[in-house]
């Protein structure tokens, strides 16, 4: 995870997201297919990887559920879970236990059958947030993984924790970064070859230097660390690759930025090879203007790169966007998989990037193949024969004439984030949870650039918001198909031998989708905003299809994403939810809406509340209350409802015993004055509209 998205928030910025459609060929949707297997009585299966295998395509041989069944599919039971934040993490699956992840860095283990909560981990219940960026970013943890009887966490304090999957006792951990670093965990860990591998977010809590691990997964014994940037140019380096990578960095870049480069989610072990994959975090900050003079490829941000997974050497890399300028991370989509090119099976790495284009890599040599767009872009007119960008002067903000705002397709949110891709390994046919993302960024007074999206909200079709599963043939680099969605946050791919796409939706529905031809073929309510990829096992004969849901993380909803990744239904108690064919559980509730009841204080002038709005970004309340203080996550209140009595309750607030985890900031009266008429005016309009409708 990049500094931008976390300026993003403390600057008051709102993620938009905005899909465009893209023109190909179409796969021919009434193609003859073989008739698909029943499961027996007698088959059981586990999901035990996050992608379902160390490819991490996920995609599942079964087919009792399939084109044919699926519209009799229905909710078995439904279990609201005890986090206060949206379930992100796919959930994992082991003798008939689903293990979730949670806000705080929770683990839940549950039964499948009966959804009844057997045991809870809270790594984090004895150790409180050290600061407001601590505070903010506990709300996400991206997922878990399973090595023989043990359940394996990152924590956001930079421990990787082993829990007993039966008892949910800790047997071992491990510190695998510093905390006292500004560094951080948010994403999940992968297992291969005996090994768990962790990477941290060094640029969300400050400037740091990137850094995956490989610790014993039996163990918890450290083996390995690969640094994704160089050092200290004034000492001597690691190693001769870190001179080399030194050279890619301009003058001054050390004292500000260190670098970063965050393997914060982007890991695949190619089991074949026996080498980790991972991709990297861009440099921050952003404003390539703000780094080192006479910078190269800043090398090893923005990038793919193979590591040895026994020693942690490095084998071989690809830059995706040197001087990365827009938050376009490598750090997110990677994919193992075995293509027919030029009419040989080649082994490949899939990289489906934020910067709006499908990489085919060689896994042994990462040379690359073939890339092309899926969505709209301008940031670059297209990849050269080596894959290195065709640079377009329309997205470079920081040579624009002053007064002139930028418009960026995709946004430094990406067309595609961090959740789960899937692919079919017959047909060969990747499946993208994508966005469609304009971006608006200026030159303030302050020297720093501001990032509108709510622009979005008032302006022509060229601002639309909206979200595509788009089916994307990667031999031909051709579109299949592509579904549009109404929101752009919605939740990650799962593909089945039943010739099915399942896909979670902003909006609280798990959908079905015909793999072939993308039409539509179920909706079935889930009552909460998915953002997680559904796993699906066989148990006792009946195939269970598995998802999260609830209110999205105040990560995801923080700085004006509430609008964009979930409804105000949809924010509903996180749950977990378990669907099988003929399940007749009642459907699920939606989210309670609030009661805002009459402020006691009268509205203060328009003009006041303008300049208490700049405050609220500007100091990041934002970042956990949400855009006009409409909170949809668990860790703050919405303030329309819990509104501060007086100027005098405001300022007990700021500087009370919560003062640690909010922004540091310095409010002279005449600014808190006008940060509580902006609150005032929110809590009106939200009664006012309330009692309107």
């Amino acid at each position: 995870m990049n500094l931008e998205k976390l300026r993003l928030a403390i600057v008051g910025v709102t993620l938009v997201f905005f899909v465009i459609v893209a023109s190909g060929c179409a796969m021919d949707a009434d193609e003859e297919q073989a008739p698909l297997p029943m499961t027996s009585d007698e088959e059981s299966t586990d999901w035990t990887l996050l992608g379902n295998s160390s490819d991490m395509q996920h995609h599942s041989g079964l087919s009792q559920i399939n084109t044919e069944t699926v519209s009799g599919l229905g909710l078995a039971w439904a279990v609201d879970l005890p986090t206060r934040d949206g379930l992100v993490g796919n959930p994992l699956i082991r003798n008939g236990r689903i293990f979730q992840s949670g806000s705080q860095s929770q683990v839940f283990a549950n039964d499948l059958e009966t959804g009844e909560l057997l045991w809870t981990y809270e790594p984090l219940a004895d150790r409180p947030p050290s600061s407001f960026l601590e505070t903010w970013l506990r709300s996400l943890n991206r997922g878990l993984a399973l090595y023989e009887d043990l359940v394996i966490v990152g924590t956001s304090d930079c421990r990787l924790v082993a829990i007993d999957q039966e008892t949910g006792i800790e047997k071992w951990q491990v510190e695998t970064c510093d905390g006292e670093q500004n560094h951080m965990i948010t994403g999940a860990p992968r297992i291969g070859g005996g090994k768990v591998f962790i990477g941290n977010s060094c640029a969300d809590m400050g400037l740091n230097r990137g850094h995956v691990d490989a610790v014993d997964a039996k163990t918890g014994q450290h083996l390995w660390r690969f640094y994704t940037v160089p050092g200290d140019p004034d000492e001597p380096q690691d190693s001769e690759l870190y001179e080399m990578a030194l050279k890619t960095w301009g003058d001054g870049w050390y004292e500000k930025t260190r670098g970063c480069g965050s393997v914060w989610d982007a890991m695949v072990y190619d089991s074949e090879l026996d080498q980790l994959i991972i991709g990297t975090g861009a440099p921050a900050p952003s404003d390539p203007t703000k780094r080192g003079n006479d910078a190269g490829d800043e090398l090893f941000t923005s990038a793919v790169v193979a590591l040895d997974a026994q020693t942690g050497a490095y084998r071989w890399h690809f830059t995706q966007v040197p001087g990365n300028a827009w938050n376009y991370e490598p750090a997110v989509g990677l994919m193992m998989a075995t293509l027919p090119l030029d009419g040989v099976e080649k082994r490949i790495v899939l990289s489906v990037p934020k910067n709006g284009f499908v990489y085919l890599l060689d896994a042994k040599t990462g040379k690359f193949i073939s890339g092309r767009n899926y969505v709209p872009v301008n940031w670059a007119k297209g990849l050269d024969d080596t894959g290195r960008p065709i640079s377009d002067p329309a997205a470079r903000y920081w040579e624009a004439a002053e007064g002139e705002p930028t418009i960026i397709l995709p946004s430094n949110a990406g067309a595609h984030d961090w959740t789960a891709l899937a692919f079919d390994p017959q047909k060969n046919v990747l499946f993208i949870p994508a966005m469609t993302t304009p971006e608006r960024r200026e030159l303030t007074a302050t020297g720093e650039y501001s990032y509108d999206y709510r622009e979005a909200d008032n302006g022509g079709p060229e601002w639309q918001a909206f979200g595509e599963l788009v089916a994307w043939d990667p031999v031909s680099q051709n579109n299949v198909w592509r579904h549009r969605n109404a929101l752009p946050y919605n939740g990650g791919v799962l593909h089945t031998a039943g010739g099915l796409v399942f896909q979670g939706t902003a909006e609280g529905y798990l959908n079905a989708y015909d793999a072939a031809s993308g039409e539509q073929l179920g909706s079935f309510t889930a009552g909460g905003a998915i953002r997680a990829a559904p796993s699906t096992v066989v148990a006792d004969g009946r195939q269970y299809i598995i998802v999260p849901a609830g209110a999205p993380s105040t990560s995801a909803a923080s700085a004006g994403l509430t609008d964009y990744s979930s409804t105000r239904e949809s924010r509903s108690r996180p749950r977990l939810l378990a669907f099988v064919l003929g399940g007749d559980a009642a459907t699920p509730q939606w989210a309670s809406q609030p009661t805002f009841t009459k402020p006691m204080v009268d509205r203060y002038p328009a003009e006041m509340s303008a300049m208490g709005e700049a405050i609220y970004e500007g100091a990041g309340c934002v970042a956990c209350h949400g855009y006009g203080g409409q909170s949809v996550g668990g860790a703050a209140p919405d303030l329309r409802v819990r509104l501060p009595v007086n100027i005098e309750h405001l300022k007990a607030v700021l500087g009370g015993a919560l003062a640690p985890r909010m922004p540091e900031i310095a409010l002279d009266d005449a600014s808190t004055d006008a940060l509580y008429a902006y609150l005032v005016n929110n809590a009106w309009n939200a009664y006012e509209g309330d009692n309107a409708n």
